[in-house]
């Protein structure tokens, strides 16, 4: 009986000491696992608020896109109609001068005080009098605008004459290309179309492919506003612009 009284006291002693360790070790791990358990909610928080965060930028950036998509249609929208405008302008512009010459290299101070009548007289010593039975009406004869004394320091300043009369202005332009050259007091003279700036350098571009053009013996002239008319094989070819030249004639033009 006492052994068998020694032996139930040892297992309830060792269960005993079994549970005391249990709770202990269950008592540690809680101890462990909480700062875990708090630091796993705070970044649970964090990331909660993480993910609103993002949404919400989510949700700007599309607003922004949207907003960027309907900012880039209108830009190019404008730019279409600046575009519009602004040749609908430059047209305007060159309609206006449509009965207008330019005189470049005359001689300073030659006209004296009535530059109309000195215009008149010119025109009869470039070409003849038998060319003009009944003298052209000139609106306007001045000293061009536009001209830079600075700049053009060793060219005498342009004259810009006004013809009442459209023919007046073709007829005096085909007597200069017939003629093709025309001198005064020592000097050769030009007598061109009056253009705006923008419209005078898109046929500029012109320049170099009709230097090559008349190289090759290729006649050529060029329209009103800027497109090239080349006679090839006795029949008129038109190019709108100077690449669709250049395409054409590269068996002999090469580009500068």
């Amino acid at each position: 009986m006492e052994n068998m009284d020694q032996r139930e006291f040892s297992l309830q002693t060792i269960l005993g000491a079994i549970q005391q360790s249990k709770m202990e070790t269950t008592a540690h791990i809680d101890n462990m696992i909480l700062p875990v358990q708090t630091t796993l909610n705070n970044l649970q928080g964090s990331l909660s608020t993480l993910c609103d965060q993002i949404t919400e930028l989510e949700h700007r950036v599309s607003a922004n896109e949207c907003n960027i998509e309907d900012l880039t249609k209108r830009v190019a929208a404008l730019e279409k109609e600046n575009t519009y405008l602004r040749e609908k302008a430059d047209d305007a512009e060159n309609r206006s001068r449509v009965n207008n010459l330019r005189f470049t290299n005359v001689s300073e101070h030659s006209e004296g005080t009535d530059t109309a009548s000195f215009i008149i007289q010119l025109l009869c010593h470039l070409f003849s009098s038998d060319s003009f039975p009944t003298p052209p009406v000139i609106e306007k004869a001045h000293h061009s605008p536009t001209y830079s004394s600075i700049s053009n320091a060793r060219s005498p300043q342009p004259f810009l004459v006004k013809f009442l009369h459209f023919q007046d202005k073709v007829k005096i332009l085909r007597l200069a290309r017939e003629k093709k050259e025309l001198s005064f007091q020592g000097r050769r003279i030009y007598i061109n179309p009056d253009f705006s700036i923008d419209l005078l350098k898109r046929r500029r571009q012109y320049d170099y492919i009709k230097k090559k053009l008349r190289e090759a013996g290729k006649s050529y002239s060029l329209l009103y506003p800027a497109t090239l008319r080349v006679i090839i094989d006795g029949k008129p070819k038109l190019f709108r612009t100077p690449g669709e030249a250049y395409e054409f004639f590269r068996d002999f033009v090469s580009s500068p």
